[in-house]
């Protein structure tokens, strides 16, 4: 079970990866869209960190309910802002999913 809640782990990080450096990758150009891979990477995030909470309440590892909450909510509207940039190319949702990943890193890192 620890080897799947590490194989989890690294799939979370690399959906996280995949979001913001595509952010910034496209930054860098003028006319910046939210594109297919920020959907599939959210719902890589979504799907990834459930299994990282099912993992941990398998293994008897403390899980804090609130900055779990708080975490899904914000890979939600984070999968959400993907959704609606993919389907009308409006500049808002690119820089909404941006801001949302940002959110998401400094809930994960900062709050203990």
């Amino acid at each position: 079970m620890e080897i799947l809640r590490h194989v989890f782990l690294v799939f979370h990080l690399f959906g996280f990866a995949a979001l913001l450096g595509g952010v910034f990758f496209q930054l860098r150009g003028e006319d910046p869209v939210a594109g297919g891979y920020m959907l599939s990477s959210a719902v890589v995030q979504l799907v990834t960190g459930a299994g990282l909470i099912w993992t941990r309440t398998a293994l008897d590892l403390p899980v804090v309910d609130a900055k779990m909450g708080v975490k899904l909510a914000l890979d939600v509207l984070v999968a959400g802002a993907a959704l609606a940039g993919l389907r009308n190319k409006r500049p808002w949702a690119f820089y909404a999913v941006g801001s949302f990943t940002a959110a998401a890193a400094v809930v994960a890192v900062a709050w203990t």
